[in-house]
């Protein structure tokens, strides 16, 4: 161990070394020293593991000792050395940084040695707790609170210099797939890997920082502008092309960028940053592994979609949701055997809003699950009201979200709904879209099959728009498939839609599923899916989505009669089918 001594009185110097000398202390090398000019001499010209100091000296006195003392090194600990017990003092001197304080010729050797070990392990200490509060303790580089404030600091150098900042903010694109297919160690070695690649290609004076998860930031001063930025931000890409070596693996992943410059985009350090995580958004949104430049339009479509985020939740609030319901109709026999429930928005300001204008907004933001909550519970609230009303009873087919589905809750909160308006299980259709079925599929099974159990029917909406279901589809118990109007509108007009359209039908058939076709417009569509055995078809041809109380006048004039009125106890088991006459001849 290495200790310099910093005392002027010599009485004091040597007092202190025999106490050490009398401990047998032989691992303790002392360097003796009486003044501050030689004590900062020393410490530039070798390492010392720490230092007693004497706060009144010839060229230094009192807590400037400390300061100047802590200018020189601040790496090493400091203990003080008085001549007075003065406990105020004390407390005041542990405040400035010190790691402890002796009063001279009290105790021995070993209380010294004590004190010396004891402001060792303290500094270690402090050392590693101011570590972790900059710097991350996985990668070893600065973290979101260290990046923040060299932001606030290099912003002020810039605009006293008039200079540019540039940010970088990245995300690696499908960094959680590395974590579930290969375990959370395999993806700790990942950003460790992508953390080295890039401290090898930043420039000297750039700041890189893991602000969280998979994501980071690198901060350029002086930039010259967009050009520069433009070069940094593929450098950042190009780091990505070679796979990562984790584990005798090679794992391939790609990143995405958002890019923003000071002062061109903003004054303000915070958000700065925020406008850079926009971009990196705006990055994935547009296919990953590319970047985007922050742009005011961009900000502006932020600020709508947090505007839109809240408008939702004062629409569950406030229940401004509604449903409206078109027909289904079997070819077979003309009746209307089902009914598709489809959510719209009365927005007090906007009007009425399709599904496309905030769908979207929903899921991201987790609104979706009560929404598709809301959906089922409105559906059969609405076929409790018809009951009583006395009018015709169909099967009422809603559409559940992949949210919804992978809820371990959802099954029990379908039977508690049902059971709350006394509505059996088989008036009810459930529709989820065929990309839910690509992702957590053991979950998904176990969700449909209690679904399967409760009594409602399934269905696969949007079907053939996905990638792989037709590989699987025997393992879901699925009773209705659902072919996308997409494909439909390409009847006669694309070779891939009616190939599509009849493989769907095929498929049905060998599997012993319903098939209902979606947006059919013309006779053309029809006749082609009455040759091909579809069972129900639903579109433009028969009906658009009607409000509820537009359902009565639209069956009486399209001469609608009930196949059975229900009665007024519980509702039947089996749902009722209704001739549907049209007034145009088919």
């Amino acid at each position: 161990m290495k200790l310099l001594l910093v005392e002027d009185d010599s009485s004091d110097a040597e007092f202190l070394q025999a106490c050490l000398r009398r401990q047998n202390a032989k691992s303790v090398e002392v360097t003796h020293v009486t003044s501050m000019t030689d004590a900062i001499g020393n410490i530039k010209e070798q390492t010392f593991d720490v230092i007693l100091l004497d706060l009144n000296l010839p060229d230094s006195t009192g807590q400037e000792s400390v300061h100047r003392m802590q200018e020189a090194d601040s790496r090493v600990p400091i203990v003080v050395l008085s001549g007075e017990g003065n406990e105020e003092f004390a407390i005041e001197i542990l405040n400035r940084g010190v790691q402890d304080y002796l009063v001279k010729w009290e105790g021995d050797g070993r209380t010294i040695l004590r004190s010396i070990r004891y402001a060792i392990e303290r500094k270690r200490s402090e050392e590693r707790l101011s570590f972790l509060t900059t710097y991350d303790s996985l990668t070893e580089i600065p973290n979101r609170r260290y990046f923040q404030d060299q932001l606030e600091r290099a912003t002020t150098r810039a605009r006293r210099d008039k200079k540019k900042i540039g940010i970088l903010f990245f995300n690696l694109d499908r960094f959680k797939s590395v974590n579930d297919s290969l375990g959370h160690q395999a993806g700790d070695t990942l950003l460790r890997l992508v953390v080295e690649r890039m401290k090898q290609r930043i420039r000297g004076g750039d700041l890189l920082a893991r602000l969280g998860g998979d994501e980071f930031a690198i901060m350029l001063e002086d930039i010259d502008g967009p050009l520069a930025l433009e070069t940094a931000a593929k450098n950042i890409l190009a780091q990505f092309k070679a796979p990562f070596d984790i584990s005798s693996r090679q794992v391939s992943i790609t990143a995405s960028v958002g890019v923003t410059l000071y002062p061109n985009d903003t004054n303000n350090p915070l958000t700065l940053l925020n406008n850079a995580g926009m971009a990196m958004y705006r990055a994935k949104n547009h296919g990953r592994n590319t970047f985007k430049f922050f742009t005011q339009k961009l900000h502006e479509s932020i600020l709508q979609y947090h505007q839109l985020e809240n408008d939702i939740r004062q629409a569950l609030e406030n229940d401004e949701f509604m449903l409206m319901y078109q027909p289904q109709i079997a070819l077979s026999d003309g009746k209307v055997h089902a009914l598709e429930s489809l959510i719209r928005w009365n927005h007090p300001k906007r009007g009425l809003l399709q599904p496309a204008d905030f769908i979207q907004v929903a899921e991201e933001s987790g609104y979706i699950v009560p929404i598709g909550l809301w959906v089922l519970e409105r559906a059969c609230r609405q076929l409790r009201e018809w009951h009583e009303q006395r009018l015709p009873l169909f099967r009422l087919s809603v559409n559940i979200t992949p949210a919804n589905l992978y809820q371990p809750s959802f099954p029990q909160q379908v039977i508690d709904i049902l059971k709350r308006h006394n509505i059996p299980a088989d008036f009810i259709e459930l529709e989820v879209t065929e990309g839910s079925l690509m992702q957590n599929t053991a979950r998904v099974q176990d969700a449909l099959r209690q679904l399967k159990t409760i009594g409602v029917r399934l269905a696969i909406d949007d079907f053939g728009t996905g990638h792989s279901c037709l590989s699987y589809l025997h393992q879901f118990p699925i009773d209705v498939l659902k072919i996308d109007r997409s494909f439909v509108t390409d009847l006669g007009r694309s070779e891939h839609g009616t190939a599509i359209c009849g493989l769907v039908l095929s498929m049905a058939r060998t599997l012993n599923m319903e098939v209902v076709a979606e947006g059919v417009e013309n006779e053309m569509q029809l006749n082609y899916l009455k040759r091909h055995g579809c069972d129900l078809v639903q579109g433009f041809y028969y009906s658009r989505p009607l409000a509820p109380e537009d359902l009565p006048s639209f069956f009486e004039s399209n001469h609608l009669r009930p196949a059975g009125q229900p009665g007024l106890g519980p509702l039947r088991a089996e749902p009722a089918a209704v001739q549907f006459a049209l007034k145009r001849s088919a």
